[in-house]
């Protein structure tokens, strides 16, 4: 018998799961995230529940097989232009279900939401230097280059980030 594999936009209900994946995947990962876990664990309770609660600004979404939750990824209005751009980020799958093709149940969900944003024009997702996996995800949904730039991760240490946008 498979496991039922599905996804779930989380609600501020789902904030403490949401933490616990976060937190999770920044502390074994800080390498990829510019978050890491001395910073993400002195979040107080309310930047989860406005973060996952937070409808117009950001969806999360939990990756789910059978009853336990297995990944996590967010897409978020851009900072630097909420009108028309969202940025993809979190996204984390645990180990074990890696390989498996999952990561494409996430995009799904993060480019059926921004789609159904009014205004939103063009999705961003980027990964650092050396992230093979992340970089065949973002291309392999239709992705193009659109930049690089320095950025320093949760680990310390700074690397090329690829951007690539999508437009919509």
């Amino acid at each position: 018998m498979s496991e039922n594999i599905y996804i779930r936009r989380w609600s501020e209900d789902d904030w403490e799961v949401f933490k616990a994946m976060r937190l999770e995947a920044v502390k074994d990962h800080s390498n990829v995230f510019l978050d890491n876990i001395d910073m993400a664990s002195q979040y107080d309770d309310g930047y989860w529940i406005d973060t996952v609660g937070d409808s117009y600004n950001a969806a999360i979404f939990g990756l789910y097989g059978g009853n336990n939750v297995i990944g996590l990824a967010g897409v978020f209005r851009y900072r630097e232009s909420k009108k028309d751009s969202v940025v993809f980020g979190m996204s984390y799958i645990r180990k074990n279900y890696r390989g498996r093709g999952l990561s494409s149940l996430l995009y799904k969900a993060r480019i059926d939401w921004a789609s159904s944003q009014n205004g939103i024009k063009l999705i961003i997702a980027s990964h650092r230097e050396g992230n093979k996996e992340s970089r065949a995800s973002i291309i392999k949904h239709g992705f193009k280059l659109i930049k690089m730039e320095e950025k320093t991760y949760g680990d310390g240490t700074s690397d090329v980030s690829y951007m690539y946008g999508l437009k919509i």
